[in-house]
């Protein structure tokens, strides 16, 4: 039975979407962060190195960069870590970009990786693959993380899958937080803050309900 909380795509089709999509929104300003960054950037205690998947267009790297903290941005979409670099460069930004798919088999040797105060970061990603891409996502988080990493995470749950959305048909789910978290915790992360509700990524006339997560490496 199809599932109805989950919009069907092949791996192409999702590659040619948010390529066309970022390619048609590239600009030259300094993007506002996300809400969820500036939550995120007052949990952290001193200069950070940042891991972002689903970077997108790159509001929330940037934002992470013009703090101090040491950032690279990773998203399966050429176009927009090739906007996001060249932004990176025009404001003066030190963060870097990596085109690559969460289950691309060399990722993790393509990331630095230093030991001590790592944030493992994904806003809006999580929704927006698969199960399968979610384990790869998981099992990633854990190899580039030490005991007492952190991990943050914010995603569409569940309860808002008849909502209005504002960024058209692509693909996404629509995921369980007791389930995330639960698979989370058997990839060594323990939770130490979890929320969920309206207002948190209100955007237009889509207020998404969404479920935002702290972790903590064990």
């Amino acid at each position: 039975m199809t599932d109805p909380t989950v919009s069907h795509e092949s791996d192409a089709e999702r590659e040619s979407y948010w390529n066309a999509y970022y390619a048609s929104t590239r600009t030259a300003r300094r993007p506002l962060p996300s809400q969820f960054a500036t939550f995120v950037a007052g949990e952290l205690e001193g200069p950070t190195r940042i891991l972002e998947f689903g970077s997108g267009a790159g509001r929330d790297s940037l934002f992470f960069s013009s703090h101090g903290h040491d950032v690279t941005g990773v998203d399966g979409s050429k176009a927009a870590v090739d906007a996001c670099s060249a932004l990176a460069a025009t404001l003066g930004e030190g963060a870097t970009f990596v085109a690559a798919t969460i289950d691309q088999p060399d990722l993790a040797s393509q990331l630095r990786v230093e030991a001590g105060n790592t944030l493992v970061y994904a806003r809006f990603f999580v929704h927006a693959i698969t199960d399968e891409e979610e384990t790869a996502f998981l099992d990633l988080a854990a190899r580039l993380t030490s005991p007492g990493d952190r991990l943050a995470v914010e995603y569409r749950t569940v309860r808002d899958s008849s909502g209005a959305k504002v960024t058209g048909a692509h693909y996404r789910r629509f995921v369980n937080p007791s389930s995330f978290n639960a698979k989370a915790v058997l990839h060594g992360f323990e939770v130490t803050y979890a929320v969920e509700g309206f207002g948190f990524a209100k955007y237009k006339q889509d207020d998404a309900y969404v479920a935002r997560a702290l972790f903590v490496r064990r």
